[in-house]
């Protein structure tokens, strides 16, 4: 009974826009267009979020099955432990990325069987013609999962895109280097196209591709219009939701059809800043998603916050873009060229602000922009177990933080009232669980936190007066 109640729960979640109501069935569509697009022979490939070649696979008529969204949305429908575990049997260890165990335990199977596992997901993730890696510093599986899965799959082949992320350094400036790593992303992205040509029998299109990279850069401009309509007090649009309209972001980019999905978007939240009508009816709290990907098993959480008056206007997790005119990128007319200084002048963007600001570094300035523009109160964030690139900074973040805002632990209840003269205090609570793997979740504790955290937010407004 306690489990039909929770199934219950979790098809009750609210949204508080339309158009994030509409993104299930646009994932499933996709997924199950993949399955179809293996059936009738057409190319696939395993490809990665964030990956810089977006536009280059559609304009090759490539159909992507995205790995890591897959595994999300087992772990959203709480049906990634088998193939957790399955991957576990192969002496996989737990402790790694569980988006990768899933997909690995699952591809597993599905080479096992000759066919996909029983009652797969949404109808399954489709066997590639070729897996697409991108190496980045940001995240080992990225580099060796998909060699991992090719013991299993040893006719698919690999091509590996090698893209950098300039570290942050005092003494350099990233504007003394940039060539280089133009020059050097430029390589990369001529050397996929060259292996996807091989492998398709198709040349590139550099005039479509022209046209989908436009393309891409005015769907950037309209996803950074759209947040940034997050700002109005009532918010119109939650983190909670930006989980799931971040889908056109980053698995649609370079369609019309993500175009038009942050189009309708932009219309809906202005309707509903024009009607004063927010995420809740009395909005008391103002949070930050100031880093870590969500359980996807546990988004009811957010419905959590919002039902004790808390909203979350502005987030940094899958908030991938900066708009393009701000980039300022060279006038170019190579699109390989555009997509690699898109990929630069993004990762750059805060470094130059963080430099004005004595014992800032870029991560901490965008949240302290993001504290600023969206008038926020407090901050969140969630440590997955299995993901610890990412994950690792988070509480290193919050601690260069409180040099500017003295934010509390909440996991270390530390409040005491402000004195005069002092920075104003900014609670902070630091979530732990996974990703997919919900044996790690305890919603009874992760809901006591956050009635703690409430309760903390409350007497530090009446201290901040």
């Amino acid at each position: 009974m306690a489990e039909e109640q929770k199934k219950e729960e979790r098809k009750r979640r609210r949204h508080a826009t339309e158009a994030a109501g509409k993104i299930g069935p646009m994932v499933k569509a996709t997924i199950g267009g993949t399955v179809k697009a293996r059936e009738e022979g057409k190319s696939i490939a395993y490809a990665f979020i964030v990956c810089s070649y977006d536009e280059i696979i559609r304009a090759m008529d490539i159909v992507p099955v995205w790995t890591e969204n897959y595994a999300g949305i087992c772990g959203a429908k709480r049906d990634a432990t088998r193939f957790l575990e399955r991957a576990e049997s192969l002496n996989f260890s737990r402790s790694l990325c569980t988006y990768a165990l899933c997909g690995l335990g699952f591809d597993q199977w599905r080479e096992e069987l000759g066919e996909m596992p029983p009652d797969a997901p949404w109808g399954g993730q489709a066997k590639p013609d070729f897996m697409l890696s991108s190496g980045q510093i940001l995240c080992d599986p990225r580099n060796k999962w998909y060699q991992a899965v090719q013991q299993y799959m040893p006719d698919v082949p690999i091509y590996n895109v090698g893209l950098p992320w300039p570290l942050y350094e005092d003494d350099i400036d990233v504007a003394d280097v940039e060539d280089y790593y133009i020059k050097y992303i430029v390589e990369e992205l001529r050397g996929l196209i060259k292996f996807l040509e091989r492998q398709t029998g198709r040349k590139m299109d550099w005039d479509r591709l022209s046209e989908l990279v436009d393309l891409g850069e005015r769907t950037w401009n309209l996803i950074w219009e759209t947040y940034e309509l997050r700002r109005a007090v009532p918010t119109p649009m939650g983190t909670g939701d930006a989980m799931n309209t971040m889908v056109p972001m980053v698995f649609m980019l370079g369609t019309q059809e993500g175009y038009d999905f942050f189009l309708e978007l932009n219309k809906e939240l202005k309707d509903k800043i024009a009607r004063k009508e927010g995420v809740v009816k009395d909005e008391k709290y103002r949070l930050l998603w100031g880093g870590g990907l969500p359980s996807w098993f546990a988004l009811t959480d957010f419905n959590y916050f919002n039902s004790k008056g808390a909203v979350f206007p502005v987030e940094t997790t899958y908030r991938m873009i900066e708009p393009i005119y701000r980039l300022n990128i060279p006038d170019t007319n190579d699109p390989i060229e555009r997509l690699a200084w898109r990929w630069i002048r993004y990762w750059t963007y805060w470094y130059d602000k963080a430099r004005k600001r004595p014992g800032s570094e870029p991560d901490v300035e965008r949240l302290i922009q993001y504290i600023e523009d969206y008038q926020i109160d407090g901050i969140v964030m969630h440590e997955a177990f299995s993901c610890r690139t990412w994950h690792l900074g988070l509480i290193w973040q919050l601690n260069q933080l409180k040099k500017i805002y003295k934010p509390i632990p909440v996991l270390r209840l530390g409040s005491n009232r402000q004195k005069k003269g002092e920075k104003r205090e900014l609670p902070s609570l630091i979530l732990e669980s996974d990703i997919v793997d919900i044996s790690s979740y305890s919603e009874v504790d992760t809901r006591n936190r956050i009635d703690a955290f409430i309760e903390t937010l409350e007497q530090t407004k009446k201290n901040n007066r």
